[in-house]
């Protein structure tokens, strides 16, 4: 489904894919620079007016924030390189909120990338968070250093964590819905980012 912003476009673009009767449906157009408010609004107008039996999948959007609300609005299906090209670049996202690596803050945190995530950068082989006891995995400190020397295990391993995080995040949602609480889910969701690292 195409339209620009354009609401009346979007419904025309719509209503022609529908009656082809398609498996699924593709929402585009959406995240490619306007602003914020701008595509909030299209996303919002265009998933539930597809078929609910069928998949709606959302182009390019990918913020963690980005992917709630498109559930919340009757997006079953995302993609993004926001998790890996974030990763390359010294952005982790986190429970929290994003994680920026480069920041001179970070030169000597013990921490691991979160606290709470039971990735491998985070967690190591263990798997188990700090939160529960765990003390193996990657400091911010060694993470901001791989950063600022361009060693190519710092990406690797913000990769996995960015990757695990959003995997992590998506389940989250998936059991949200099962449990029929997703609107909770989502404030807690975002009060969490809100909070800040």
């Amino acid at each position: 489904v195409q339209g620009g912003m354009f609401e009346s476009l979007r419904q025309e673009s719509l209503e022609r894919l529908v009656d082809m009767d398609f498996p699924g449906y593709a929402v585009g157009g959406v995240s490619v620079g306007e602003p914020k408010d701008e595509m909030l609004r299209i996303m919002a107008h265009t998933p539930h007016r597809l078929p609910a039996h069928k998949p709606r999948y959302l182009m390019g959007v990918g913020t963690p924030e980005d992917l709630v609300e498109g559930v919340r609005v009757g997006v079953d299906m995302f993609d993004c390189v926001m998790p890996t090209r974030n990763a390359r670049n010294g952005t982790l996202f986190t429970r929290y909120g994003d994680l920026k690596l480069r920041n001179a803050r970070h030169k000597s945190d013990p921490q691991p990338i979160d606290p709470s995530c039971t990735c491998y950068a985070c967690a190591g082989t263990s798997g188990v968070s700090w939160h529960d006891g765990g003390r193996e995995g990657f400091s911010r400190a060694y993470m901001h250093h791989l950063d600022r020397c361009g060693e190519m295990l710092g990406p690797m391993l913000a990769t996995v964590h960015n990757l695990h995080y959003y995997l992590n995040l998506m389940q989250e949602v998936r059991d949200a819905l099962d449990a029929g609480d997703f609107a909770g889910m989502a404030a807690r969701f975002k009060g969490d980012r809100a909070r800040g690292i």
